[in-house]
């Protein structure tokens, strides 16, 4: 004989209703609610967690942001969420899967999961190297990306711009990233001078914590009638959950006579090795600094570079030298005050 209970629970199970699958992210044609979120109500392991909310508006493959429930904390992971499924109740239950979290905050029962708008500033979203945005995506702010450049006389770093990305500097340089891991720039009034130029990087290795690249630069100076080509290996890698630390090594495979006199340019005709740190603030804007060794001249330079960053231009302001002995105003062998602009869109 069969219980009662044993009937019921069956009974249940029939109406209840399926999961809704819906199609991945289609993101031109979608609009979130922005006040729509949701609860954490239980952790399943190590990755995967369910929430509960009273929208429907989730779809299978986003991305969502979790907000921790402690006051002033603010945005602390990133989950992509698996499935959703309409409870008998009214309400709907989210499966979804850890991407990326704080290495200060563990993520609890009780969080808040929500829809991301990283379109522009966000109070929520605080800077930390944990949160950067390194996975392409539609109207991401340059805020929360990891940076491309550090300005012309610092050099790039690591990472490549995103596939149909470009950066365009107040120079006339012109970026533009034709995969995600290839990124080619060329300097226009360089090339309507007679001095035509240009530029390849490709990142050849990307984990959590380190990128590797590397790059070829080659430029024609018309004074001497002659090629400069640059090689150019960069290492980026994770320090702490605010701190990035970027290497470089150029070398002149090509050179001309009288590249020692313009050591500030990076990978111009010099062979040079920088190490140097980013500091990210909780506004995302960064503090540069570090030193750098060239070895024609043999001196040992730096930089000091503050950069502020709003949803696609970048502005920076730096104190350099190319000699730290030599204490006088020169940007050949002493020190020199740069301002950077450049808009990445």
């Amino acid at each position: 004989m069969v219980s009662p209970v044993v009937m019921a629970n069956a009974h249940a199970m029939d109406e209840e209703v399926a999961i809704v699958v819906r199609e991945p992210a289609s993101e031109p044609a979608y609009s979130a609610n922005a006040n729509a979120n949701g609860r954490i109500e239980s952790i399943l392991d190590d990755k995967l967690i369910k929430a509960r909310t009273n929208f429907n508006d989730w779809r299978v493959g986003e991305t969502v942001s979790v907000e921790s429930q402690k006051s002033g904390v603010g945005i602390i992971g990133f989950m992509e969420i698996l499935g959703v499924s309409n409870k008998e109740d009214g309400t709907y239950e989210i499966t979804a899967e850890l991407l990326r979290q704080s290495r200060l905050h563990f993520i609890q029962v009780g969080d808040e999961i929500a829809h991301i708008d990283l379109s522009s500033d966000n109070d929520k979203y605080k800077g930390t190297t944990d949160l950067i945005i390194k996975r392409r995506g539609k109207n991401i702010s340059s805020k929360y990306k990891p940076l491309f450049t550090q300005g012309v006389s610092v050099g790039e770093t690591a990472e490549t711009l995103w596939e149909n990305e470009y950066l365009v500097t107040w120079f006339g340089q012109v970026n533009y990233g034709v995969k995600d891991w290839l990124s080619v720039n060329t300097i226009i009034p360089g090339d309507l001078a007679d001095a035509p130029n240009a530029a390849a990087k490709v990142r050849l290795y990307q984990s959590d914590s380190n990128v590797f690249a590397i790059s070829a630069n080659a430029a024609h100076v018309p004074k001497d009638d002659t090629t400069s080509l640059n090689l150019t290996v960069y290492w980026d890698s994770i320090s702490s959950e605010s701190v990035i630390s970027h290497t470089l090594f150029t070398v002149a495979a090509m050179s001309f006579e009288n590249a020692s006199d313009i050591t500030a340019i990076k990978s111009l005709g010099t062979t040079s090795f920088q190490t140097g740190y980013e500091f990210i603030l909780g506004s995302w804007d960064r503090v540069l600094l570090g030193p750098s060794y060239n070895f024609e001249t043999k001196a040992l330079g730096g930089y000091l570079t503050y950069l502020k960053i709003w949803d696609r231009f970048h502005f920076s302001l730096s104190l350099n030298s190319t000699d730290v002995s030599s204490f006088k105003l020169s940007p050949v062998d002493g020190y020199y005050v740069l301002f950077d602009a450049y808009w990445r869109f």
